[in-house]
């Protein structure tokens, strides 16, 4: 495979725990390595399937990690089993329901996971014909497809940090043309954070959230804090921005059409396929609205201590996760329509003072799923 694009510094050797990874990387770590196993059972890493009747999550539970598929109608669970040797996480299916992407994370002879060495892979969704569709070294994260289905987009990480609040760092947008092995840099922005990758229907132009970027032609953001800051300032008067919620063509960076009020700190785009009907989470406040270009935005749903979150592909439903439940919120109406949840969650501290206050439609996710796909 060829790799286009600025080649990155990359510490080798290094590895984390699986749950730092399923919590978007984003929460504290103190570096080196560490067991593999979570003891808590957690939901991460939410999507929908092609036809939104279906959620796809990873779920550790007693030790074990899978990305899971949840069926909303029949309540069925099904799972894909990793192999000896990886764990897989993130998974994505195609607009077209045929094939899922994910990321692939090895596991060495210690049962360590090795964050350097994460690469993409696809498969068809029956769980056959299973490949890595990437190389190099990285963390590699958060793949979506394109439309098409002849491309995906993801995150790397460039670096891995021995220490800091943060297990992984420099992170920029990438794709992988899955027809020629092509892998091709997109951003050169090197942020502290990015999730929430997703192509716009032409599938050349693509939105995602960028935490703090280090770098914007040339000009480092540290020690040159007052410096950057004109620079950005420059960036938002022709209508563009790398920080926040970015809207890129290729590699180019193009006027956003997003405006969002003042004070929002807009967070996690959901944009649906047809791109007609984004969603973003306001500040840190784990509430979700509605984008209107008449700058009515609109709350959808949400609230509390946001794990992941995710939209249908045809606008219609928000789905948040909580840890150890999916609430999923009817959009046009902005309200809940209903929550599911894993065995754990009732054993959390006034789970049933909560019930009885805020009666809703539930389901209990089963403990293990009846179907493992390729099997």
């Amino acid at each position: 495979m060829k790799i286009s694009g600025k080649k990155e510094p990359f510490n080798k050797g290094l590895c984390i725990l699986f749950s730092i990874i399923a919590i978007v990387l984003s929460t504290p770590s103190t570096g080196g390595c560490m067991s593999i196993i979570d003891e808590k059972d957690s939901i991460s890493n939410l999507s929908f399937n092609h036809d939104g009747r279906k959620v796809v999550f990873d779920r550790c539970h007693a030790g074990s990690c899978q990305i899971q598929v949840y069926d909303l109608e029949t309540g069925e669970l099904a799972a894909y089993q990793s192999p000896k040797g990886e764990r897989w996480t993130m998974g994505k299916y195609a607009y077209d329901g045929k094939k899922i992407t994910f990321s692939v994370i090895p596991i060495n002879s210690k049962g360590i996971l090795d964050l350097g060495e994460m690469q993409i892979a696809i498969m068809d969704a029956d769980g056959e014909n299973y490949r890595k569709v990437t190389t190099g070294q990285g963390a590699k994260l958060y793949p979506t497809f394109s439309h098409s289905g002849k491309k995906i987009l993801y995150a790397r990480a460039a670096h891995i940090r021995t220490q800091g609040r943060t297990p992984a760092g420099q992170y920029d947008a990438w794709e992988v043309n899955l027809e020629t092995g092509e892998q091709i840099q997109l951003t050169f922005f090197e942020y502290f954070y990015m999730g929430n990758l997703t192509y716009f229907p032409d599938d050349e132009r693509f939105l995602y959230y960028g935490d703090r970027p280090g770098v914007y032609e040339g000009m480092r953001s540290y020690p040159y804090e007052e410096a950057f800051r004109v620079k950005m300032g420059e960036l938002e008067r022709q209508g563009k921005r790398i920080a926040g919620v970015v809207v890129m063509k290729g590699q180019e960076l193009i006027v956003n059409p997003y405006q969002f009020p003042p004070q929002t700190f807009p967070g996690k785009p959901l944009l649906s396929k047809d791109g007609s009907v984004m969603i973003y989470l306001k500040s840190h406040s784990g509430k979700f609205y509605l984008y209107s270009e008449e700058g009515k935005h609109r709350l959808v749903g949400g609230g509390g201590s946001v794990n992941a979150a995710a939209i249908s592909p045809d606008g219609e439903l928000l789905g948040v996760t909580y840890g150890k439940t999916i609430n999923i919120y009817w959009v046009k109406y902005g309200r809940l329509k209903i929550q599911f949840y894993n065995h754990a969650a009732t054993y959390m501290e006034n789970w049933d003072k909560d019930i009885r206050e805020y009666p809703r439609k539930q389901n209990m996710i089963p403990d293990r799923p009846s179907k493992i796909y390729g099997r």
